[in-house]
């Protein structure tokens, strides 16, 4: 093979790699990437179980003084194009996050609902490990407060 047609070769390759990695990677509840703000008031009114149907397991449930129940669904996006490594690793990992907040009443139907949306940088190891560490204990949270919701709807004690 001419070295000129193996050139040429090894260019496209790299080309077809940078633009397949600018596409964006997304982390979390995937389910809201495409939610937008007017989907906010079909929300309203709904069961948690066809919340659940419609978006997922939240990513945290919290729970105030007043037992308001709040449900966040939070997603990460950020891109995967290689060119950006150098910035990764001095400033960290630029990342777009979307958090849906569903607030429920004692009915558990959908009470209100809110989007924010957010830039911010997850730094380093220590701070990708803080993240890892915060999802386990949300999700282990979610995971009580679902079961207690099954069984307090189920009418079983």
């Amino acid at each position: 093979m001419p070295a000129g047609l193996v050139n040429l070769m090894c260019q496209m390759l790299l080309a077809l790699v940078l633009l397949a990695g600018c596409r964006p990677v997304y982390y979390g509840a995937i389910s809201i990437a495409e939610f937008e703000d007017g989907e906010k008031r079909s929300l309203l009114g709904k069961d948690y179980r066809r919340v659940i149907a419609q978006l997922g397991e939240p990513t945290d449930i919290i729970f105030d003084k007043y037992e308001a129940m709040i449900w966040i669904y939070e997603v990460d996006k950020t891109s995967s194009n290689p060119l950006q490594i150098l910035p990764a690793l001095t400033t960290g990992l630029p990342v777009k996050r979307k958090i849906l907040m569903v607030e429920f009443d004692q009915n558990l139907r959908v009470a209100g609902s809110d989007i924010e949306r957010s830039n911010t940088h997850v730094v380093g190891l220590i701070g990708r490990f803080n993240q890892f560490t915060r999802e386990i204990e949300a999700k282990n949270r979610v995971k009580s407060v679902l079961n207690s919701l099954k069984l307090k709807t189920s009418g079983t004690p």
